[in-house]
């Protein structure tokens, strides 16, 4: 069993340190590409690989160069060398040799000295005390020898012998004193936990002269020993002491090493064994002290330690660039995030305790006091105020929700028993805090853009999830005036800075306006928070003269927008709302005054980099007048909103509405062309046809049975096929301006079908009740429909002679034509006595006049025109 643990012990240590110092070495070998592209001459260092022949050649070059500055000294013979590199051949052998056979050589003694501590303890050879000893001796003797070669070898030659030794040396030390703690039972928890951090330590200083390998050992050897050692009443101050020792002097190391990986590793191992910590089981409320300490610490040590004040300076770079930034700025982010990470940890594994809080809000009162000291860092205070929120937001047992909607908002809530209240004042401390903090920035600061994106943000989003969460704690007039009284200081705040920054005031003007539609949907219900809605999004257009953006003037089409969707979707519309004003006939003022306020708001958008905005709020508000009248048409004629069923009279009046305000369209799109005017009356001229052509066929009275309304004389029919035929007829001389003139002769047919099928079904209501039938039911009313239709073609006839129109002879000529098929395909078989005589007769004393006028007046002017 105890193999086991030694086996163990070297695959952990020897494996990723490998892996690391493989990376170290890549990464060094890049550092100097780098530099020899950019002419810079390459500087002799204990870890510098350099290659002989290369040295000799451009020492050669600059010997033979005439005097010269020395800056052209040091560049010229770098130059030529890039100029013309030299392309060696892979070295295999010296591969092998100097690199590979050393490691495997250092693991090969670093396992036969971990074997023989098992050896001597499975044979008895000597006593435990005398083989850790000997162990120990063993290991400082690698150690020294490693130091010793580093010291006498040459100095441009790149040995890997040192490290390979040390170590070597550092290996059996590990496992030399875990043996003593875990084999021989020489050494408690309490002795052998800190002689193994110590090892760790011992490594990092002695990677200052030996180079990356020995630094990943220990760094690797010390967050492994607390897996190694375990306590069974482990000492919180004891643990985070040693994890920020170690961090601490990993960091250290980077003042002096540019081996930044070993700053993320450090930075990595005590975020994770924070978490193993607090989630692990071991974690007590009273441990909140030395972990927020600790969590401090790493945060403070990161942005501190590498380079000191020096972290601010400008040529640190900036968190708006992230790619171009130091390698110090990285490590100082990177360790401000782990802090972060482990207060937010701490927050939660004790369920928001005050001690934690506290902790958590020093933690981002320091990132934001990082990105105010520095400018291009003002990222940090944004993501200081995400992270509160986030952390805030999963505050435990502060109400119940059900996700189903009803008329009170989103969600219904079930309130808390305890944690409400502090809820609530941690919400509220952080909402003022992070608001104020972006409106100071805007005002004070650079970059103004960001603070007002942070002032935005956390106004709106930590009033949202406060009520979201907790919406109980307050009445609607604390919520409603909370919220108008954030959006009025950034609204004015965006108007004061304008000319600073015309984009931080785009931000803050889209928080109030988020602002003020929750205070609107708090404050109102119903038809009067839709009103509201439509006066706030007029109010935008009015403060785009002000502020001339687009972005004021899309922030108006959004909430014009936003009000045309409740009216269409809200529930609350669904039904019969009789208890509103006007009862049934809300629609007058619930459509009518948002769909003029927003005609009055588009009107304010002048400009002509607003004409997509000003077109938007013409098109929704022509969509609300249009859906008011059609609404209106439904309770006066169907009887209600909700009633599920269309009869002809009112499907009529909706094709006759929709005609209208199709023509209006047009006749504007004739005189100002638009985008509205242009498809509005697109769409219009399509609906209302369907409509008719619904009426014609599906809703037709022959087919339905329906009761027709009215008398004998005026009734239905009138309205739902005559008056469409001159709203088709105008809108076809409209049909060039709307790009569809293609379409005219179909629709001279479509008015010519409608007339006729109102003669037809007029003449049968003379002869029949209220409810028609699909056949003659008697040969009067036969005779009577033949002679209509002939009546009928004449007229059209006529009208075409004297208008000079082509197409509507046709359309006359072709009723004649029905006209005459039925008289001999039907009355002549069906009529009987006089009826059947005064058919025929009366059909060919009409054809004969037709034929007469035909001659007296077509003929006779195309004579005179040819």
């Amino acid at each position: 069993m105890e193999s086991l643990f030694i086996l163990a012990l070297i695959a952990i240590l020897a494996g990723p340190v490998l892996g690391l110092i493989a990376l170290s070495q890549i990464s060094d070998l890049k550092r100097q590409v780098a530099k020899l592209r950019a002419g810079v001459p390459l500087q002799s260092t204990p870890n510098a690989i350099v290659d002989p022949k290369v040295t000799s050649q451009v020492d050669a070059k600059a010997e033979t160069k005439p005097a010269a500055p020395e800056k052209t000294i040091a560049a010229a013979p770098v130059e030529k060398a890039i100029e013309k590199p030299i392309i060696h051949k892979r070295d295999v052998e010296g591969t092998l040799a100097s690199r590979w056979f050393v490691w495997v050589g250092g693991v090969a003694v670093a396992l036969g000295g971990l074997l023989f501590v098992k050896y001597a303890h499975d044979n008895g050879l000597i006593p435990p005390v005398l083989r850790v000893i000997i162990g120990l001796g063993f290991a400082g003797a690698l150690v020294a020898a490693g130091e010793w070669v580093r010291k006498n070898r040459g100095a441009a030659v790149q040995d890997y012998v040192p490290a390979a030794l040390s170590a070597a040396g550092l290996v059996i030390a590990f496992g030399v004193v875990y043996a003593a703690y875990a084999l021989y039972g020489l050494l408690g928890p309490g002795a052998c936990f800190p002689a193994l951090v110590a090892i760790g330590l011992s490594a990092l200083w002695l990677s200052l002269r030996q180079g990356p390998l020995i630094a990943a050992l220990g760094l690797l050897g010390a967050y492994v020993a607390p897996t190694l050692v375990p306590s069974e009443f482990p000492n919180p101050w004891g643990f985070f002491a040693f994890l920020f020792v170690i961090a601490a002097a990993s960091l250290m190391v980077l003042r002096h090493r540019p081996w930044w990986w070993l700053g993320y590793a450090a930075v990595a191992g005590s975020v994770t064994w924070s978490m193993l910590w607090i989630f692990g089981g071991l974690f007590a409320p009273s441990h909140g002290l030395p972990v927020g300490v600790f969590a401090l610490g790493l945060g403070l040590a990161a942005s501190g330690i590498v380079s000191g004040r020096a972290i601010l300076v400008e040529d640190m770079g900036s968190l708006l660039d992230f790619k171009k930034a130091a390698p110090q700025l990285r490590i100082a982010i990177f360790g401000l995030a782990g802090m972060a990470l482990v207060l937010a940890f701490l927050v939660i594994g004790s369920a928001h305790g005050n001690m934690a809080l506290g902790f958590f809000a020093i933690g981002m009162a320091a990132i934001v006091g990082f990105g105010w000291l520095r400018a291009g860092n003002v990222g940090a205070p944004l993501a200081a105020s995400v992270a509160s929120l986030l952390v805030l937001a999963i505050w435990p047992e502060v109400g119940f929700h059900s996700w189903a909607m009803d008329e009170a908002g989103l969600w219904s809530t079930v309130p808390g028993m305890i944690e409400p209240p502090r809820f609530r004042n941690a919400m509220l401390v952080a909402l003022v805090a992070f608001t104020a903090i972006g409106i100071l920035g805007v005002v004070r600061k650079s970059q103004s853009r960001v603070w007002a994106a942070l002032a935005s943000f956390s106004g709106v989003a930590f009033l949202f999830v406060l009520w979201g969460r907790a919406d109980f704690v307050w009445s609607w007039q604390v919520w409603a005036v909370l919220a108008v009284v954030i959006a009025v200081i950034l609204g004015g705040l965006g108007d004061r800075v304008k000319e600073k920054d015309f984009q931080a005031t785009e931000y803050l003007l889209a928080g109030s306006a988020l602002l003020l539609l929750f205070a609107i949907d708090r404050a109102f219900d119903g038809v009067v928070q839709t009103i509201a809605i439509a006066v706030l999004a007029f109010g935008y257009a009015v403060l785009s003269k002000r502020i001339p953006s687009s972005w004021v003037a899309t922030l108006a089409s959004l909430i014009g927008t936003l009000a045309a969707v409740r009216l269409f979707v809200g529930r609350e519309f669904w039904g019969e709302p009789t208890e509103l004003f006007l009862g049934a006939h809300w629609v007058l003022y619930g459509y009518g005054v948002p769909a003029a306020v927003l005609w009055f708001g588009s009107r304010q958008l002048n400009a002509k980099t607003m004409a997509r905005y000003r077109t938007a709020l013409e098109g929704i508000a022509l969509g609300l007048a249009i859906s008011l009248v059609s609404l209106e048409i439904r309770v006066l004629i169907g009887g209600g909103i909700t009633r599920d069923r269309f009869d002809l009279l009112e499907l009529s009046a909706h094709a006759l509405a929709w005609l209208g305000a199709a023509y209006g369209l047009a006749y504007r799109q004739q005189l100002f062309s638009s985008f509205v005017s242009l498809w509005g009356a697109r769409v219009l001229l399509a609906a209302g046809c369907a409509a008719l052509f619904i009426g014609l066929t599906v809703r037709n009275p022959t087919i339905t049975g329906d009761t027709l309304a009215g008398g004998m004389i005026f009734n239905t029919l009138w309205l739902a096929y005559l008056a469409p035929v001159p709203l088709l007829v105008l809108m076809a001389r409209k049909l060039d301006g709307l790009g569809l003139a293609r379409f005219r002769d179909g629709l001279g047919v479509f008015a010519l079908l409608l007339l006729l099928a109102f003669v037809t079904l007029w003449v049968k209501r003379l002869f029949e009740d209220a409810s028609l039938v699909p056949y003659f039911v008697s040969d009067p009313q036969s005779w009577a429909v033949s002679a209509a239709w002939i009546a009928l073609a004449i007229a059209i006839f006529v009208g075409g002679i004297r208008l000079d129109r082509q197409t509507i002879r046709y359309g006359g000529l072709a009723i004649l034509v029905l006209a005459v098929l039925k008289v001999f395909a039907l009355d002549l078989f069906e009529l009987g006595g006089l009826w059947r005589i005064a058919s025929i007769v009366g059909l060919g004393l009409c054809l004969i006049g037709v034929g007469w006028l035909y001659t007296r007046f077509i003929q006779k002017q195309e004579k005179a025109i040819s």
